[in-house]
């Protein structure tokens, strides 16, 4: 099984800077070209069906990339942490206004709660059922999953036998695709931020 893996196009968010996890917003102009960029790169791949997240970037994004896809599967889990009362928020002043909290996130990530958000075990422990689900289908059709950059590092992380702080090492671009295949339980990176035409092999 191959799967392409997207991250969504640039929102406002982006551009600025600041964090944000479950705050829906909709693709800048120029998320959608990058959108629309990665649609090209992909235009000779038959997707079998997509999973997304079920936030409205990514859920554009797929639309882009397959406008006429019938099985697209919404899949909550692959949403991004919920920041809580970090979102659409600058680090600088989150470190300023709750120098206690962040200071706990700066030292122990993997065990911190952003305040009043998501816990990032329990971040972790959705995404990698996701990852567990999807490694044990059956299908032949390669498969677009669109969601966000700690959500697709923590998938790859965790397909490849890395641990979890592994995820630093793989830093999405918004206009780009990666490409891991399953073949029988072993997982292949094959692609990682590819900007060209997918060729598809006989």
């Amino acid at each position: 099984m191959r799967l392409f893996l997207v991250r969504h196009g640039q929102t406002a968010a982006n551009i600025s800077g600041v964090f944000y996890g479950s705050t829906d917003l909709a693709l800048s102009p120029q998320g959608i070209a990058q959108s629309q960029r990665v649609a090209g790169y992909l235009s000779g791949v038959a997707f079998g069906h997509a999973r997304v997240s079920a936030l409205q970037r990514s859920q554009q994004t797929a639309r882009l990339i397959v406008p006429t896809a019938h099985d697209v599967h919404v899949d909550a889990r692959l949403n991004e942490l919920d920041f809580g009362e970090w979102e659409m928020r600058h680090f600088s002043d989150i470190e300023k206004e709750s120098p206690a909290s962040w200071q706990r996130w700066m030292d122990d990530w993997q065990n911190a709660t952003p305040d009043g958000g998501e816990a990032f075990p329990h971040f972790a422990a959705r995404v990698r059922a996701a990852a567990d689900e999807m490694s044990q289908l059956q299908q032949r059709e390669d498969m677009l999953i669109v969601a966000h950059q700690g959500v697709l590092s923590l998938l790859l992380a965790t397909w490849l036998g890395m641990p979890v702080a592994a995820m630093w090492h793989f830093p999405f671009s918004h206009d780009a695709y990666t490409v891991v295949e399953n073949r029988g339980g072993h997982w292949v990176l094959r692609v990682f931020n590819g900007r060209s035409v997918w060729q598809t092999e006989e």
